[in-house]
């Protein structure tokens, strides 16, 4: 039976993720339309509808599993807005348009976090209000840092293809091939990825906080 602890701490984690979710996905079919591409339009997704962008596993079942368990970690995902970059503008080179709409998803998450972070300079006395920002502030920061890595599937691996020379881009290739390669890198950084996304996290939610505080 839940407590109302857990009932509790159940609304500060999935209230924040999945509207941060949305965001974040809303971000990529946002740019990606701005960037000519339709698609994401076209299938219902470019909309701050969550139940558009929502995974039962990654968005409901899995993050209410780790707070009930009571592991102290966030993590979860939604479903990837599709686009089609044969679609993007001819003004920009493909592989950047890919870069620029990849990173919108997680830069999206720091100007919510940043948003959140304000908000909560201005709220702390309201308890509830400030539990809730508190708790945006650090899941839109951990979506950032971790979107980041470049991993595939994660945004940070479609940066890194927009950021290499075009020699380097068949060795990325051959890596997002090896379809064994995502899983062990995301048990890896679940298990052990704590000391290298926890300072930069701490780091920039401490530094909005600061900064955008009363």
């Amino acid at each position: 039976m839940l407590t109302p602890e857990t009932v509790q701490q159940l609304v500060l984690v999935l209230v924040p993720l999945i509207l941060s979710l949305t965001v974040h996905e809303y971000a990529h079919a946002a740019t990606a339309s701005w960037l000519g591409d339709d698609t994401a339009s076209r299938q219902g997704r470019y909309t701050l509808n969550p139940i558009s962008h929502i995974d039962p596993m990654g968005s409901l079942l899995l993050p209410a599993l780790l707070v009930i368990s009571g592991t102290n970690m966030w993590f979860g995902w939604a479903r990837p807005v599709p686009f089609n970059a044969a679609r993007f503008t001819r003004k920009i080179r493909m592989k950047h348009s890919v870069l620029i709409t990849a990173a919108a998803g997680p830069f999206s998450n720091l100007l919510l976090a940043a948003v959140c972070a304000f908000a909560y300079g201005h709220l702390a006395h309201h308890e509830a209000a400030a539990d809730l920002l508190r708790a945006s502030v650090h899941i839109n920061v951990l979506l950032f840092v971790f979107n980041f890595l470049p991993i595939p599937p994660l945004d940070g691996s479609k940066v890194a293809w927009g950021l290499l020379p075009d020699r380097a881009i068949d060795k990325l290739r051959f890596f997002e091939e090896q379809t064994w390669i995502a899983p062990v890198a995301f048990l890896a950084i679940f298990l052990y990825g704590g000391p290298i996304i926890g300072p930069p996290m701490q780091g920039i939610s401490e530094f909005l906080f600061t900064t955008l505080g009363p």
